[in-house]
């Protein structure tokens, strides 16, 4: 991803921006993802769910997971939703908002520090699970 790669190397301020729309903690809504978009947009026009989703995993991976060519295949068929056509969108509507709406998300009662370690980036986790080389 050679623009991805060069806007981070010059530090483009609306990355920082876009980013900054996410809460460091707490619970995160659509309107600061949708807040995010339009600053990202800014920098990359078109589908780039790939490299937001690695920006927004970065910054909290207790609710976002990396959307990629390498875990995009097994992820769909588990959450039974269709890979052509995903887009900015249907990100939020058919995954983190099923990641939301599960128990899993819900009741993480970790036990231990390690458990909760695994509880903080649960969302992230996810792509140790689906992706595929």
């Amino acid at each position: 991803a050679g623009i991805y790669k060069n806007k981070i190397i010059t530090n483009d301020l609306n990355i920082s921006k876009a980013l900054d729309e996410i809460p460091i903690s707490g619970q995160i809504t659509k309107i600061h993802y949708q807040r995010f978009l339009k600053n990202y947009r800014k920098v990359f026009e078109g589908n780039y769910l790939a490299t937001a989703t690695r920006l927004l995993a970065m910054k909290r991976p207790d609710t976002f997971i990396c959307l990629d060519s390498k875990n995009r295949s097994a992820l769909c068929k588990d959450f039974g939703i269709t890979q052509a056509g995903i887009n900015y969108e249907r990100y939020w509507d058919e995954i983190i908002e099923r990641i939301y709406d599960s128990n899993w998300w819900l009741n993480p009662e970790p036990k231990n520090k390690m458990e909760q370690s695994v509880s903080d980036a649960r969302a992230a986790f996810l792509d140790s699970l689906y992706y595929v080389e």
